[in-house]
C-alpha cells in the first residue's frame, strides 16, 4: 500500500507554488480619490482651493424665508367659524358688552395703550380725576350711580316699557378697581303672551369714557352688519358731552328690530338698546327711538 506522500509546508501547497512573504515597508494604499466634480484637497503648505460659487437660483436651505404662518391641517374649513346662524336676539348685545368691558378695564389702567404698570393698576379708580385736556375732562367726573334697576324711573318704564321685569346683572352691584358697571335688563316676562319687548342698559363710568363710547358706537353700526340693516344713523346733540342714536332691523327670517342710543358725559359712557318685535308689538321706528331717548335721559340723570 503506498501512501501519499504530504506536501512540504515550506513549498507551498498544489500548482500555486510556494507561499510569497509580505512586503516589507509603507503600504501602498492612500487617501481616497475625490468625487467627481469635488476639489482635490490642499497640499500641506498650500493654500485651500476657493469654494465654487453655488449656481443661481439654488438657494441655500438655511436661507428660506419661514413662511408667517403654518398651513393649518384638515379641510378648506379647519380653523375658521362656523358659519351657523345667530343664536340670540338682536337685543341680546350683553354677550358684546361683557366683551368689551374685559377690553376696557385695560384701557382703564393704561391710559388707553393697553400697557400699564402694577403700580399704576393699583393707584387707576372710577373716581380718579380725568388727565388734564383728555374729553373726558370737558365734562363731569362721577362717582356714584344707583343700583342697575334704578338707573331708569318707574314712571318711565310704565310708559315705554310696560309689562316688562327688570333683572340685574352680575356686574351691577360690582365696584371695580378701574371702574363702576351696570348692566340691568328689562324683558316682558316668558308665557305673559305679549309681544317680545326687552331694554337693556350697559354702562360703565371710569377713566376710559372717550374709549368706551367709540367702542360702543363701534359696535352698533357693525357688529351684526350681516344680520340687520341699519335704518337710522344721526348724532344726538342733546344729550351729554356726545350722544349717537342707531336703528337696527334684522335680515329675514328674522323680525326684530332695535334702536340703540350710545351716550357719553365725562368720565361716564353708556348705551340703552330698544329691542322689539316689528310685526307684534304695533310699535314702529319713531316710537322705538323716542324711547331708547327717553331711557338715556332718565340714565343720565341718576349719575352724579
Amino acid at each position: 500500500m503506498s501512501e501519499t506522500p504530504q506536501p512540504d509546508p515550506r513549498e507551498g501547497f498544489g500548482e500555486a507554488g510556494p507561499a510569497q512573504p509580505l512586503p516589507q515597508g509603507a503600504p501602498d494604499w492612500g487617501p481616497a480619490a475625490p468625487a467627481p466634480g469635488q476639489a482635490p484637497p490642499p497640499v500641506p503648505g498650500q493654500a485651500p482651493p476657493p469654494i465654487p460659487e453655488r449656481a443661481p437660483g439654488a438657494p441655500s436651505a438655511w436661507s428660506q424665508t419661514v413662511p408667517a404662518t403654518l398651513p393649518q391641517s384638515g379641510g378648506p374649513a379647519a380653523g375658521r367659524a362656523g358659519s351657523s346662524r345667530r343664536s340670540w336676539l338682536i337685543g341680546g348685545g350683553a354677550a358684546l358688552a361683557v366683551a368689551a368691558i374685559v377690553g376696557v378695564v385695560v384701557l382703564a389702567t393704561s391710559g388707553g395703550d393697553g400697557k400699564s404698570t402694577a403700580s399704576q393698576q393699583s393707584s387707576a379708580g372710577a373716581g380718579r380725576p380725568p388727565a388734564p385736556g383728555s374729553p373726558e375732562a370737558e365734562g363731569k367726573t362721577y362717582t356714584k350711580v344707583p343700583e342697575g334697576c334704578q338707573l331708569i324711573k318707574a314712571s318711565t318704564i310704565a310708559r315705554i316699557a310696560p309689562g316688562t321685569e327688570c333683572k340685574p346683572s352680575q356686574f351691577d352691584n360690582a365696584t371695580m378697581a378701574a371702574m363702576i358697571t351696570r348692566m340691568p335688563n328689562w324683558k316682558t316676562a316668558f308665557g305673559s303672551g305679549g309681544a317680545f319687548l326687552s331694554m337693556d342698559v350697559n354702562l360703565s363710568v371710569g377713566p376710559a369714557g372717550k374709549n368706551m363710547y367709540d367702542m360702543d358706537k363701534h359696535t352698533a353700526l357693525h357688529a351684526l352688519d350681516k344680520m340687520r340693516k341699519i335704518t337710522d344713523s344721526r348724532p344726538l346733540h342733546d344729550l351729554g358731552d356726545e350722544a349717537h342714536l342707531v336703528h337696527a332691523v334684522d335680515k329675514d327670517p328674522m323680525d326684530l328690530a332695535e334702536a340703540t342710543v350710545i351716550v357719553r358725559s365725562g368720565n361716564a359712557a353708556y348705551t340703552v338698546g330698544y329691542t322689539y318685535d316689528v310685526a307684534r308689538s304695533g310699535k314702529n321706528q319713531q316710537q322705538a327711538e323716542d324711547a331708547a331717548i327717553a331711557a338715556a335721559r332718565d340714565v343720565l340723570g341718576s349719575l352724579h
